[in-house]
């Protein structure tokens, strides 16, 4: 119950940010800041973007989650039931908020995937990749963990902005979400998952 306390200032940011970022004059300035990552594109950040794009990707997501979900049934800790968990939670949160706030990606001019579907608050990606660095600390609580994760992380925001498919709110607001459900997730319920977990096999 604490935790989800604390999480909860965040995930009423996010809901203001999806609000004001809805209006014209907030996208205006999200739109500019646009505009000067778009002018500063070359082959070998596009070829970095393109990578995060590929590796991070629904598809990816979905291989991710299948293969921790595989790894929870082999290895049944705590840690591994956690990790599972932030990863599903994030992806699955940024989701559902695609679905509140139906804010139109930038104009397809920008764009270097092409014309883009869905919803652009907030970004799916970033939210995957935040989501799986969290997770890759639940498994393995090391320097070089978080070092890798943040870059990941730091990486995937200005990669969305600079492939034009998302405006700078959109990858913030995906931190913050990913921010929030971690530490709601982060839970000692965790164990009693594995404990359920093990009585099924038992039984």
């Amino acid at each position: 119950m604490i935790r989800f306390v604390a999480g909860l200032p965040l995930l009423v940011l996010v809901t203001v940010l999806g609000v004001v970022a809805e209006t014209p004059a907030w996208t205006a300035v999200d739109g500019a800041l646009v505009q000067v990552v778009h002018d500063a594109r070359n082959p070998v950040l596009t070829g970095v973007a393109l990578i995060l794009n590929l590796l991070f990707g629904t598809e990816a997501g979905i291989v991710i989650s299948l293969a921790m979900g595989v790894f929870v049934l082999v290895v049944r800790t705590p840690e591994a039931v956690r990790a599972l968990l932030v990863v599903l939670a994030g992806w699955g949160l940024g989701a559902l908020l695609k679905v509140v706030f139906d804010r139109p990606r930038p104009p397809v001019a920008f764009s270097m995937l092409g014309e883009m579907g869905d919803t652009s608050f907030p970004s799916g990606h970033v939210c995957l990749t935040a989501a799986v660095a969290v997770a890759a600390w639940v498994l393995a609580r090391r320097p070089w963990v978080v070092v890798v994760g943040a870059v990941l992380v730091v990486g995937q925001m200005l990669a969305r902005v600079y492939l034009g498919v998302h405006y700078p709110t959109d990858v913030l607001a995906a931190v913050l979400a990913v921010a929030a459900s971690s530490i709601i997730v982060l839970h000692d319920t965790a164990r009693e998952v594995v404990h359920s977990l093990g009585r099924t096999q038992s039984g």
